[in-house]
């Protein structure tokens, strides 16, 4: 801590929250130190996969994607039947979840800020025309399908209903039906 107070300019104490706070979001883990002489041992950090990944960039690469995705012919359908399965792998474990809480981390791992509002989804920041500019649609109908498996494998009672997106200004609301109102479910 002292190390990184004395880089940074600031109190150790400011430097113990910031640091608090990346070990929370699973972006350095502490360890403790070898003893070197008495009194509590120290601790060490280091940066988890996830910390080392911050400097990923992958935009690149899913424009690319989005532009075989849109040259291969597939169909909205065919999209959204890949991002159900993508939804069932993302939730994890099939069970009861607090959907208020698992689609938001599901979606943000996407690039979507997501925030559930009752039966409404709310999307924010969507990335989809940044991926795909000339055919943002794309990523909406994998994010929708994402949406859709969560809920599936989640055991919800609910399933999608109506959509409007937003291309310009990156938002996007999708409102949740009881799967019984839902055509084709």
């Amino acid at each position: 801590m002292t190390d990184l107070a004395e880089a940074a300019g600031v109190h150790e104490n400011t430097v113990r929250a910031h640091v608090a706070a990346l070990e929370a979001g699973g972006l350095v883990a502490g360890e403790p130190r070898p003893p070197a002489g008495p009194g509590r041992p120290g601790v060490q950090y280091r940066l988890t996969d996830a910390g080392k990944r911050l400097d990923d960039d992958y935009l690149g690469l899913a424009e690319l994607l989005a532009v075989v995705i849109g040259r291969s012919g597939v169909t909205a359908g065919q999209l959204r039947d890949v991002g159900r399965e993508w939804g069932r792998y993302l939730i994890g474990r099939p069970g009861r979840y607090d959907l208020g809480v698992r689609i938001p981390e599901v979606l943000r791992r996407l690039g979507f800020d997501a925030e559930v509002v009752g039966d409404r989804v709310n999307l924010t920041n969507c990335p989809c025309p940044l991926v795909a500019a000339d055919r943002p649609g794309l990523v909406c109908d994998l994010a929708t399908g994402v949406l859709d498996g969560v809920l599936g494998a989640a055991g919800s009672q609910q399933g999608i209903g109506s959509e409007r997106h937003d291309h310009a200004a990156r938002r996007c609301q999708i409102t949740l039906v009881v799967v019984g109102a839902v055509p084709g479910r």
